[in-house]
């Protein structure tokens, strides 16, 4: 506590470094903080004010949305920059802290504009509108990185060499993470108790409160005045945190010898089990990772400032702890190396490997350490150093054009396909589409010209989904996504045709997602069912959405078990739309029919047993409305035991159209 309790000493008697009074500087805080507020107060005026969230064509017109890379920017500085100045101010001289804030304001300018401009749309449910936020990617980074700037210039600014005086570095570290936790849950406390203001006002119907505190010119202020009050009161007054770190930490270090035993026990477990089971699961390199995280904070929690006395049982935890931590992030990068040589770079797998040097460098350090005589794992703190210097280095790696995550991956993913490693049908076009940004799009554009008539068509079909559909648990590309219409779709009863027209509209060009089943508009498998026309003999078509419950077993240990996916389909059948002619001789959507999940009803559409039925009830029709009468238990399914009433008639087909197999699904009635 060495450090801060002498700067609290200097605050309370001789004033900080800067010769402001604790009056003073109280006061300069709460303006920082008052300044914070108004400001995001501004940034957020500048939002649409009826659209919000929503993705209304007219959101374009709006400033923020004209200008993303500026508005981000800003978005940036106003939650990061308030926050260094509050940290620092009295610590710092003034010609120095200026400096680092300007500084420190270009970097995270420049973060937020190329974080816009290398991912500048964000797609919604069938629009898409420029991506304003910065993502949460850079905010954590950005976070992770100014919060381990800012304790080495701190520590620069009381004259102590970078590697000298460990014991400043840790309280430095610790106390400031302490100290924005305990601003945090104030600030969470301040509001919480306005909330209850607003309730105690609404007991005797004043709402002008409750209305008051809904507006951002009442909360931004308000909320960034308790942190910035908060942050003040817990930095001169040291002790009050000393205390509750000193217990966390202590509760902590206890809880090292219990992982320490089970990591142990992991590993050795792993000598009769062998490497497969453990491949097996697809994110073993993750849970490894974590493992060490948690290890290292742990452990650090154990060894504090490396000065105070510590169990035995601590002691033997914290000397088997790290070659421990080196073997899981062994076996981690093993399993990231393995992952990559297969199936190519992805930015799951790059962020991984970043972790892992990162963890590297700790774990043998650590273990270099551990092995050393002299005094308990004394050589780890010269590691914890040299490990923070290098995650700002990874941190700016990754946050920029040098090893963005996407730009290594698209390239890694495309240089597969080209080169023939991977199949045109196996390719995951829908990365490309939606979660590697302009990176991906443009990639996807060039290869929507390739000379490969495949590639060139499964990209194309890419380039208009409006949502990203995996099989598999959400890790296997769907290739029915990127392939024509229809391309899977099964048409029934047997013998059926389905008509050109129906098939040749363009249904892919209707950018609302719910228009109708994905195999309208891409190749996902569906069943048609021909049903007789009302009036004009032409028919109906019924479209039902993906295959049967009984026809996709689960593959997947993440997927729904069959048994849930039937049941639910027995209790709620659902509903699927039904497309007709429209007064112009038009195929469109001109209702839909229930219960079509229910057991039994599926099967017996594709036999043709449907008959045209009288509903339950008429219709009405008053002051010139027709108004529906609607059942309400017609969405339940009856249970499975009721008798099925046996149709008079099939509904007629063309016995002359040809038939056959479905192209992929082994379906009865190809188009």
């Amino acid at each position: 506590m060495r450090g801060f309790e002498m700067n609290g000493e200097a605050q309370e008697q001789e004033g900080p470094p800067s010769q402001v009074s604790l009056f003073s500087l109280f006061n300069l805080r709460l303006v920082i903080g008052f300044a914070q507020g108004i400001c995001a107060w501004a940034l957020l005026e500048l939002l649409p004010k009826a659209s919000g969230y929503t993705k209304q064509p007219d959101v374009m017109q709006w400033w923020p949305y004209r200008h993303p890379g500026v508005f981000a920017a800003l978005c940036l500085i106003v939650a990061i920059l308030p926050v260094i100045a509050l940290a620092e101010v009295g610590r710092m001289a003034k010609r120095p802290l200026a400096i680092y804030l300007a500084v420190a304001c270009a970097v995270l300018a420049s973060l937020a504009g190329y974080d816009i401009w290398r991912d500048p749309v964000e797609n919604g449910w069938g629009a898409a509108t420029n991506r304003i936020w910065p993502s949460f990617t850079l905010m954590f980074c950005a976070g992770i990185g100014t919060f381990i700037v800012n304790q080495l210039l701190e520590h620069k600014a009381r004259g102590a060499s970078l590697w000298s005086r460990y014991a400043d570095h840790f309280e430095d570290s610790w106390m400031r993470a302490f100290q924005f936790l305990l601003s945090l849950i104030f600030t969470a406390l301040v509001w919480g108790v306005i909330e209850l203001g607003r309730a105690l006002f609404g007991l005797i119907h004043l709402d002008w409160f409750g209305h008051m505190i809904e507006h951002n010119w009442f909360r931004c202020p308000l909320l960034a005045l308790a942190f910035a009050a908060s942050v003040h009161i817990t930095d001169v007054r040291p002790a009050l945190l000393h205390g509750m770190r000193n217990l966390g930490l202590t509760l902590l270090a206890w809880l090292l010898p219990l992982v320490v035993v089970l990591g142990w026990g992991f590993l050795l477990g792993l000598v009769f089990t062998g490497l497969t089971p453990l491949w097996g699961t697809r994110f073993a390199a993750s849970i490894l990772l974590w493992a060490v995280v948690v290890t290292l904070v742990l452990l650090n929690a154990a060894y504090k400032d490396g000065d105070q006395p510590t169990p035995a049982v601590i002691r033997w935890a914290g000397r088997a702890a790290p070659p421990m931590m080196l073997l899981m992030t062994l076996l981690a990068t093993y399993a990231i190396a393995q992952r990559v040589g297969q199936y190519g770079w992805t930015p799951m797998r790059l962020r991984s490997a970043m972790a892992a040097t990162i963890g590297l460098i700790y774990a043998a350090g650590y273990t270099r350490a551990a092995v050393l005589k002299g005094p308990w794992l004394k050589g780890i703190e010269p590691v914890n150093i040299a490990a923070s210097l290098g995650i700002v280095a990874v941190l700016v790696l990754k946050l920029t054009p040098i090893a963005d995550p996407a730009r290594i991956s698209v390239n890694s993913q495309v240089a597969r396909l080209t080169s023939g490693k991977l199949a045109a049908a196996k390719f995951d076009y829908q990365f490309l589409r939606f979660n590697s940004g302009g990176y991906g799009t443009n990639a996807l554009a060039a290869l929507a010209g390739s000379s490969t008539p495949e590639i060139a068509m499964r990209a194309r079909q890419a380039q208009v989904l409006q949502h990203f559909s995996y099989s598999d648990g959400g890790d296997t590309p769907d290739p029915a996504q990127t392939e024509p219409a229809f391309t899977h779709a099964s048409v029934y009863p047997k013998g059926a045709r389905l008509p050109d027209g129906f098939r040749k509209t363009k249904w892919a060009d209707s950018s609302d997602y719910f228009a109708g089943p994905d195999c309208m508009k891409n190749g996902a498998p569906c069943d048609v069912i021909v049903l007789p026309g009302k009036d004009s003999g032409a028919p109906l078509l019924l479209v039902i959405d993906g295959p049967a419950p009984s026809d996709k077993p689960a593959t997947a240990k993440r997927d729904v078990p069959q048994v849930v996916i039937q049941a639910a389909a027995n209790t709620y059948g659902g509903s699927s739309p039904v497309y007709g002619l429209d007064a112009n001789g038009k195929w469109a959507k001109i209702g839909a029919l229930s219960s079509v999940g229910c057991a039994g009803v599926r099967e017996a559409l594709r036999r043709g047993e449907a008959v045209p039925s009288r509903p339950l009830h008429d219709d009405i029709i008053a002051g010139g409305q027709h108004l529906t009468f609607t059942v309400e238990n017609t969405v339940v399914c009856p249970p499975a035991s009721q008798p099925r009433a046996t149709p008079t008639a099939a509904a007629p087909v063309d016995a002359s159209a040809p038939s056959g197999m479905g192209p992929a699904f082994g379906k009865p009635g190809g188009l």
